[in-house]
């Protein structure tokens, strides 16, 4: 094996291991193998996250422009899963205030007809009821943005192509107890390139980021100041987490916030 493909097999296996940064940039994505969601041999896909943004994307795959998609997704600081299963769509919020740039942990079940969104030890169930008995999913996996050069027409919810990029830490990604392997990306910072990862300076949950090549802390919601969050520390806020179930209509118009449990709606 050469230099180059030990090189390129470090930064995909650092990336797994260590997590990725993402700079928030405009045209931002970094695209894994597929997750066979709605398949019993998939397993759970899972990560843990931190950000300061209130909205933004997280995940997202589909089955390249018809009916069946998946994404998670931040909207007003609350964790948002929206599926179809051949044209019938649902989906669920719950927690509150997750732009705190502290970590909160992820676990995603989409069996069937049915997925399960974890949050911080929280559940909450969808469910869809179409003719189709099974989720198809043929995209690989986009995390914090969709690359721009893929036409709207070849994504099934092409508003996710608009939705903000993720700024933050994302990482232990996981499908089941493996690590999916990262297949590409742009405007995302790998842990060889910078120390954050490797020796991050930041307390209290600070959040570390690069800027020319120097690390930087955002003390931001921590309650503390100072160059490394570690100064002057605050009355902390612990936002009450909450539940809100939404009536999702076709994904090409809009999301309606609803307090049924089963929400589906027709293409």
């Amino acid at each position: 094996m050469d230099s180059v493909c030990l090189v390129l097999l470090f930064a995909s296996l650092a990336g797994l291991s260590l997590g990725v940064e993402f700079t928030g940039s405009p045209g931002q994505w970094a695209r894994y193998s597929r997750w066979e969601a709605g398949s019993d041999r998939a397993g759970d896909l899972s990560f843990r996250f931190r950000t300061d943004l209130a909205a933004a994307l997280l995940l997202y795959l589909d089955d390249g422009g018809y009916c069946d998609f998946l994404q998670v997704s931040l909207a007003g600081g609350r964790l948002r899963l929206r599926f179809s299963v051949d044209c019938y769509e649902a989906g669920s919020e719950l927690g509150a205030g997750l732009n705190d740039s502290r970590w909160h942990a992820v676990t995603l079940s989409a069996r069937g007809l049915r997925a399960v969104v974890t949050l911080d030890g929280e559940a909450r169930a969808a469910e869809v009821r179409p003719r189709r008995q099974h989720m198809r999913i043929v995209s690989d996996l986009f995390v914090g943005g969709i690359p721009g050069d893929i036409r709207r027409t070849a994504l099934t919810c092409p508003s996710a192509q608009e939705e903000p990029p993720f700024r933050g830490r994302l990482e232990q990604l996981r499908y089941g107890a493996s690590a999916p392997a990262m297949l590409g990306s742009r405007h995302v910072l790998l842990p060889q390139e910078g120390s954050c990862a490797d020796d991050n300076p930041c307390e209290h949950d600070g959040s570390c980021s690069l800027v020319e090549g120097a690390t930087t802390c955002d003390c931001t919601n921590t309650g503390y100041t100072g160059r490394y969050c570690s100064e002057g520390k605050l009355p902390d806020a612990h936002p009450l987490v909450f539940v809100r179930l939404i009536k999702i209509i076709p994904c090409k118009l809009s999301i309606v916030l609803h307090s049924n449990l089963h929400l589906n709606s027709r293409k």
